[in-house]
């Protein structure tokens, strides 16, 4: 159990990278040499420290001799708040760096009306082969997200919800993406619903809305994502993306189909000694995609194959939940 010491300890440590990162933040807008990838590594540290800081927070609230301390709930307190105000800033700089690049490229020679219908056509087909590329803000401008958080808090008191916040996750990841606005428009309307609907079945509905409430009795994992978590649903969501692109610039359903379907009969139910009746529950959901995909009547040819492409990810995000220690134990406190 940790010490009053190691809780000061920590408490140190975290001021001094919070330190750390405030000083990097204005030293590199200061100097006018920000780029996306030191954006993307401040945030990324960012996340850590208040990861962690959290993680101090419920581990001294397990000490009978420190959790009534209110020098340590102010001190923790100061520091999550100043991490949000961080947070924001981060947010803020990658705004303006993207307002920045969209006026740079008003000052561009106007091309000729041809060229412009050609390059918005290859840009709404995916024809470049080019992966969709990544922003760092979240864009959600039909504010499709929090209907999703909504339905986490509501549970979030009775809940074990670090599952449900790693899909979460993977849903607000695929959000970072806007260009070609008509198809990231179709991939985040499907992929909200999808969630909705996924996150929905583990909090509400048997087996998992009892075991995820029996999981949050016995408190043994936390609920926030860690960065090497949130580092592997980036991963496969640029994957997901990268074939989008291809599937579309290939114009055909037949590559998707075969791949998705390839994925469900390969789908990775993890080890033996792990809860299957809640990997079903994934397995459910990225199955009932390639279903709508080639039953639907309804769907347009971009929509059915970010179905399928969607379906691929699911899988791909389930196989990841058995290579990272925390969900693979989740999933064995889970079994009965």
């Amino acid at each position: 159990m940790i010490t009053a010491e190691e809780l000061l300890e920590r408490i140190l440590i975290l001021t001094t990278v919070n330190s750390t990162l405030i000083h990097a933040l204005i030293t590199i807008e200061a100097e006018g040499d920000l780029s996306p990838q030191q954006i993307n590594q401040l945030s990324n540290g960012v996340r850590a420290v208040r990861d962690s800081v959290k993680q101090t927070l419920a581990e001294s609230k397990n000490n009978t001799a420190i959790s009534g301390s209110s020098f340590v709930d102010d001190t923790i307190n100061v520091i999550l708040t100043h991490l949000g105000r961080i947070e924001q800033a981060l947010d803020s700089l990658a705004e303006s760096r993207e307002v920045k690049v969209s006026k740079e490229k008003v000052k561009e020679p106007i091309a000729t009306a041809q060229q412009l219908v050609m390059e918005a056509t290859q840009d709404l087909a995916g024809l470049t082969g080019k992966p969709f590329q990544r922003r760092l803000s979240i864009h959600d401008p039909e504010k499709l997200l929090p209907p999703l958080q909504q339905l986490i808090d509501k549970y979030s008191s009775r809940s074990h919800i670090l599952l449900p916040n790693f899909w979460f996750e993977s849903c607000r990841e695929l959000f970072r993406y806007s260009e070609p606005r008509e198809v990231i428009t179709e991939v985040s309307r499907i992929a909200s619903q999808l969630f909705y609907d996924l996150i929905r079945r583990f909090l509400a509905e048997a087996p998992c809305a009892g075991l995820l409430q029996e999981l949050a009795r016995k408190g043994s994992i936390g609920t926030d994502l860690t960065s090497r978590e949130r580092n592997k649903i980036v991963s496969v969501a640029t994957e997901f993306y990268e074939q989008l692109a291809n599937a579309l610039k290939n114009n055909s359903l037949k590559p998707s189909l075969n791949e998705a379907k390839r994925n469900l009969g390969g789908f990775d139910w993890g080890p033996p000694d792990i809860e299957k009746r809640v990997v079903g529950v994934i397995y459910r959901s990225a199955r009932e995609l390639v279903d709508r995909a080639t039953e639907s009547k309804t769907l347009s040819d971009v929509e059915r194959i970010i179905n399928l492409e969607l379906s691929r990810y699911i899988c791909s995000l389930a196989a990841s939940l058995h290579s990272l220690p925390r969900f693979n134990q989740l999933l064995a406190d889970m079994k009965v």
